[in-house]
């Protein structure tokens, strides 16, 4: 697992308060399944197909600096998508990559591979 790839697992255990183990983040190879691992940890049923709303969560810079300085302190996640629902799992698990990588929404999708696709190694 390169580095983008370590921060988006990083960042998204920290905004969904779960765990990720090594071998399960590896496995990932697709946003489809790393969407379906994060909604396993919740206990959610994924979307078959999630399509991305057209507003997205917002990770303020307020929470960017209270995940830099405290990485071992779960960021409750932004209050738009609280409970957190199998959309909103999707929506902000785009949010991330958008942010972390600078990817436009559109280029997320479902089957897209990380390393082919959106070229996160």
């Amino acid at each position: 697992m390169g580095m983008d790839a370590a921060e988006i697992c990083l960042r998204t255990e920290e905004l969904f308060a779960i765990t990720i183990p090594d071998d399960e983040a590896a496995a990932a190879r697709t946003v489809g399944d790393l969407y379906r691992l994060i909604c396993s940890k919740l206990s959610l049923v994924p979307l078959p197909s999630p399509v991305t709303s057209a507003k997205l969560p917002t990770i303020t810079h307020k929470e960017k600096l209270f995940l830099f300085l405290s990485k071992h302190t779960h960021l409750p996640a932004p209050p738009e998508v609280l409970p957190w629902s199998p959309q909103s799992v999707w929506d902000t698990l785009v949010a991330i990559l958008v942010d972390q990588q600078g990817l436009k929404s559109a280029e997320i999708l479902y089957n897209a591979t990380f390393a082919e696709d959106l070229g996160i190694c």
